[in-house]
């Protein structure tokens, strides 16, 4: 173990498996004083410590809270989180061993086993050059935090939050996620059987993507350069002229790549011995401030589940191997599992789980910090129950239907519902596409423009309003959120040190430029970070850039910047600066909430986006009394909100579900 102290040449304590000591010395007064602590992946740290070295070799407790995370102080300030990309990116003389690391991940495991006795390596030159890997590591870590901005004291308490969050874990249904994982493998044994058969050999596994591309090829199917996705397959799927033989491989294809089924042997594989699985929340996992999974991905849990009593069923027959019996009653077993992969979360024995879910928090977000009053008054009157929802007001308003004649499931108002998940950003027809359902997959490009255009006619306060000048004829837009916010982070940018301010007066945020970082000051008077910043031509006009670490969506990334640490120059505009600020805005709404619950003694076991999820005991009037509080709880926003229309439903729960 290598630590230093202050600005001192890092020590290195070296132990043995028989007796590692420490009772006395300079470590040990300062951390039983409760001295600080900062590490890289403080976590990792404590666990470490705590776990091992305090269990078996009597150490003295390290406390969470008298540890400092440099890694979550990086994630806030937009820079990678790893310790060595995280050096680079902020340019540090000192930087991370690379070839010290490589020999520590040999080292790490046996060079060898003599029957069940593993043979370590012990050469005293490999020793000595992973000491001073170990010490070099202690050095980047203290130049890095020097470097980087301190979690303010609110974000701390976060912080510290989400370590207990992490710690306590939420339960598994252990006993059913196995019996899953063994039906999975039945599954795909006998997916594998068929295709092998239907191809006469030419392909034998749905994951063999080439032979299978080529197989479909052949077949008048042509397959994209991009492989055969989600998406790519359903498209296929809804083209009549393939032969029956292809239908069927798409099927299979379809069927045997449900990604949320592979979450049944990862939550087994990572569940600890109390049946719970810990550590799947990293904080600040992104930019704007909002969690990131780790370990079984809680991100992307499919919300099509079946009602709550068959779900019981389905899950029985799971576990008694029932594979033809959920095929033949409920449909292919690996949707059906898919279907259901919520409720392998739990509650355990004489507990409850209560789960709560901000309403449409993000579009009352764009239209809180943007000004759009009108549509903040139909929020509040939705909740009140003495106006209609914002999906059948938005259809109404942009198709010019009468709101007493779109129905719940009427297509007027899925259309409402499109409009508003995907113009809010300043998305356009490819947004609107990736939110259709099936039924409207077919929509003509010009249909769904003359949607977009009505949405943002109705949103002058957000989108801007559409203004001729007489003397040109040339159309531009003039005012809106997006127009707004664009401009003040290129006047910051362009005039560093000065304030710049987007959005309603009370509500909006203020960006300035200090060092080599454009910082945004949110509502909540919490700052995003854009590290880098710089101002680059676009096609029609100036264009903001900065680095970051990008995510699924690459196409914002400026050509030749990229780099080998996936750390990228990309590019940005009044949308995606909006979705940044509005998702940040919600982020720190939870938190509040969170922060309330946590102090009021509620145990928090998984947040999932706008969602939090409690665990309780079993008594009924007792989780009654509880559900009402999280309510209430989750409608009051924060002072620094105080006009927001927020709103949530508690519901009561044995597994998670929606």
């Amino acid at each position: 173990m290598a630590w230093a102290i202050d600005g001192a040449d890092p020590l290195l304590y070296e132990f043995r498996a028989a007796s590692c000591p420490l009772t006395k010395g300079a470590v040990y007064e300062h951390i039983t004083s409760g001295g600080r602590v900062v590490a890289h992946n403080a976590p990792f740290e404590l666990a470490v410590w705590n776990e091992i070295m305090v269990k078996r070799y009597g150490w003295p407790i390290l406390k969470p809270e008298q540890t400092h995370c440099t890694m979550a102080q990086a994630y806030a300030m937009g820079l990678p989180g790893g310790l060595e990309d995280a050096a680079l990116a902020l340019g540090l003389s000192v930087l991370k061993d690379a070839e010290g690391r490589s020999l520590m991940l040999r080292m790490a495991r046996p060079r060898r086993m003599e029957g069940d006795t593993p043979i370590w390596w012990d050469d005293a030159d490999k020793l000595a050059r992973l000491y001073e890997y170990c010490k070099q590591d202690v050095r980047v870590e203290r130049e890095l935090e020097q470097r980087l901005a301190p979690l303010s004291e609110h974000e701390r308490r976060v912080w510290l939050m989400d370590f207990a969050i992490n710690q306590r874990g939420v339960a598994v249904d252990l006993e059913t996620a196995k019996a899953g994982v063994k039906m999975v493998e039945r599954i795909q044994e006998r997916v594998t059987q068929e295709l092998t058969s239907l191809t006469d050999g030419a392909v034998t596994s749905v994951t063999a993507l080439i032979p299978l591309k080529q197989w479909l090829d052949a077949r008048g199917c042509q397959t994209t350069d991009t492989g055969l996705a989600k998406d790519v397959v359903e498209a296929m799927l809804k083209n009549d002229d393939y032969s029956p033989e292809v239908r069927r491989a798409l099927l299979l294809r379809q069927e045997s790549g449900k990604a949320s089924v592979a979450k049944l042997d990862r939550m087994v594989k990572l569940a600890g011995s109390d049946s719970r699985l810990h550590n799947s929340l990293q904080y600040y996992g992104a930019a704007t401030g909002r969690w990131a999974a780790r370990g079984v991905q809680v991100h992307n849990l499919v919300r099509d589940m079946p009602p709550a009593h068959i779900v019981e069923e389905i899950l029985g027959h799971v576990r008694d191997g029932a594979l033809d019996w959920i095929d033949m009653a409920y449909g292919p077993p690996m949707t059906m599992l898919s279907r259901c992969s919520r409720s392998f979360f739990v509650a355990p024995p004489g507990r409850k789980l209560i789960a709560g879910d901000f309403a449409g928090v993000e579009s009352r977000g764009v239209a809180w910090i943007a000004g759009e009053e009108w549509k903040l008054k139909a929020f509040r009157a939705s909740d009140a129950k003495t106006g209609p929802g914002i999906y059948e007001l938005t259809a109404s308003k942009t198709l010019g239907v009468p709101l007493e004649k779109i129905g719940k499931d009427s297509i007027e108002r899925q259309v409402g519902k499109v409009e508003e998940l995907a113009f809010a950003y300043q998305g356009g027809i490819g947004a609107a596409r990736k939110f259709l359902p099936a039924s409207m997959k077919n929509t003509p490009d010009a249909t769904l423009n003359q949607w977009k255009l009505a949405w943002r006619a109705e949103h002058p306060a957000i989108a801007g309003r559409l203004t001729t000048n007489a003397n040109t004829r040339r159309s531009y837009i003039q005012g809106g959120f997006w127009k707004g916010i664009e401009a003040a982070a290129l006047n910051a940018v362009r005039c560093p040190g000065e304030l710049f301010t987007a959005g309603f007066p009370g509500r909006g945020v203020a960006f300035k430029k200090a060092g080599s970082f454009l910082w945004c000051q949110l509502p909540s008077k919490r700052v995003l970070c854009y590290p880098y910043p710089k101002i680059l031509p676009g096609k029609y006009s100036d264009q903001l850039t900065y680095m970051t670490v990008p995510g699924e969506d690459t196409s914002s990334i400026i050509a030749d910047v990229k780099n080998a640490n996936n750390w990228a120059r990309v590019s940005t505009y009044g949308g995606s600066l909006t979705e940044n600020v509005v998702q940040a805005l919600c982020r720190d709404l939870l938190v509040d909430v969170m922060l309330r619950l946590t102090d009021n003694g509620a145990k928090i076991v998984l947040h999932v986006h706008d969602e939090i999820v409690i665990e309780v005991g079993s008594n009924l009037k007792w989780n009654a009394a509880a559900r009402d509080e999280m309510e209430e709880q989750m409608r009051t926003p924060p002072e620094w909100a105080k006009d927001f229309p927020l709103w949530a439903e508690c519901k009561i729960m044995q597994r998670y579900g929606k």
